[in-house]
């Protein structure tokens, strides 16, 4: 590791090897993308940095659709700052190695853009929306596309999708796995 021991030692390495999805590279990467945001001044492991920056660091951000719910989400303090450990979870979630299950769990939370614990037709509209940025849908496929989802994966018939029953639609799915990762 060279010059990162003062900054992060071998077990704090262990310890996030262990903690998360990544390897040691991987972390190592994410370190070494933190300290040159921080152009080596006073860098420490809990010091959080401008969404702007940690954009541009990351070309996996930058042009992701779903990029300000991702910061949003993974910002422990919700400042639009992140911490190297902030950085971890996102990367970790978004590894190959990440568990469907996790994976699916935090997609609910990118998903539910108006933050109220459940997935809604306005939020499954909201995602169309993102999901087609170039290409529009007209309002009634959207809807169309709504009613179809709600019909498959509310299995309450409530008229939204609950965290636990998105999880197992996930997990139904082997292909969400791959459009949920992302390599750093």
């Amino acid at each position: 590791m060279g010059s990162k021991t003062s900054i992060i030692t071998n077990e704090q390495l262990e310890e996030y090897v262990e903690l998360t999805y990544l390897n040691k590279s991987e972390i190592i990467y994410i370190l070494q993308k933190c300290l040159a945001l921080d152009g080596g001044r006073d860098f420490s492991l809990t010091k959080r940095f401008p969404e702007p920056d940690v954009v541009d660091l990351f070309p996996q951000l930058k042009h992701n659709p779903f990029r300000d719910r991702l910061l949003y989400v993974f910002s422990s303090e919700n400042d639009d700052r992140f911490s190297f450990e902030d950085l971890l979870d996102l990367f970790s979630v978004l590894s190959d190695k990440c568990p469907l299950a996790v994976k699916a769990t935090w997609a609910f939370q990118l998903y539910d853009f108006d933050n109220d614990n459940l997935i809604t037709k306005e939020d499954i509209l909201m995602l169309c929306d993102r999901l087609t940025k170039h290409e529009s849908l007209e309002d009634n496929e959207k809807q169309n596309i709504a009613d179809l989802l709600l019909k498959e994966i509310d299995l309450q018939n409530n008229g939204n999708i609950a965290e636990i029953e998105f999880v197992h639609a996930m997990t139904k799915m082997p292909e969400f796995h791959q459009t949920f990762s992302c390599r750093i």
